[in-house]
């Protein structure tokens, strides 16, 4: 247990030196409330720029059908700047629509130490990840039941201590296929719901050296919203 938190250590200071596999790939989620459609999801993460220096963009949307959208229309878009060193949080621009509630917001970290938006200024004690970026880092992870990780998550007012569990290994059916996946579990250090609607999250990431978001569950304030993996990425 002493070498896996010193590993989790060393990682988050110094990163990785090679580009990971997963840029540029696209991965498309069907979206759904219990028995029936609700809409459609995309992770997508590519190479960019921020400042003329090399960053990675994830580009994380969801978005209602037809039917859905007549009674409550989701139509979210975040694009969040992530450093190549270790995917910590440079910038993020989000576009919410959800039901009537409505937020657009944008934020840029300066140095790890604070991230200054139109209405606010907030100092970081350490490094802030994007929750779905964190994804990501685990996918560059040798993954374990009982790995525990944590990172700070951030927010628009404040930042929050997560503590992601490793909890079990489960066979996943989706639209792309069946999976022998790892559960993932964030939890709030605080004890306090993770998410808004006391939301909470759980993440399958698939048993192999690409690890996969196979499945994506959501707790929302109109039921769990599952996303499932259409199809693998080429």
């Amino acid at each position: 247990m002493i070498k896996k938190k010193i590993l989790i250590i060393i990682l988050f200071t110094f990163g990785w030196n090679k580009t990971p596999d997963f840029i540029g790939e696209v991965l498309q989620f069907s979206a759904g409330f219990r028995i029936f459609p609700a809409g459609n999801a995309t992770l997508s993460i590519q190479s960019d720029s921020l400042e003329n220096e090399l960053a990675y963009i994830l580009i994380t949307t969801v978005k209602t059908n037809s039917f859905l959208s007549a009674f409550y229309e989701v139509n979210d878009i975040i694009y969040s700047w992530l450093s190549p060193k270790d995917l910590s949080l440079k910038k993020t621009v989000q576009t919410i629509r959800e039901g009537k509630y409505k937020r657009d917001h944008e934020s840029i970290i300066v140095g790890d130490s604070i991230a200054i938006s139109i209405n606010n200024e907030i100092k970081l004690s350490s490094k802030v990840y994007d929750p779905i970026a964190f994804i990501y880092y685990l996918r560059m992870q040798q993954l374990n039941i009982g790995n525990r990780y944590n990172f700070l998550s951030y927010g628009e007012k404040s930042m929050k201590k997560v503590f992601v569990d490793i909890t079990k290994k489960e066979k996943i059916s989706v639209p792309a296929g069946t999976f022998n996946c790892y559960k993932i579990e964030p939890v709030s250090g605080d004890g306090k719901p993770l998410l808004k609607n006391n939301g909470i999250m759980r993440v399958w990431l698939s048993d192999d050296s690409l690890h996969v978001p196979i499945k994506i569950e959501q707790n929302t304030n109109i039921g769990t919203m599952v996303m499932k993996l259409k199809q693998l990425p080429i």
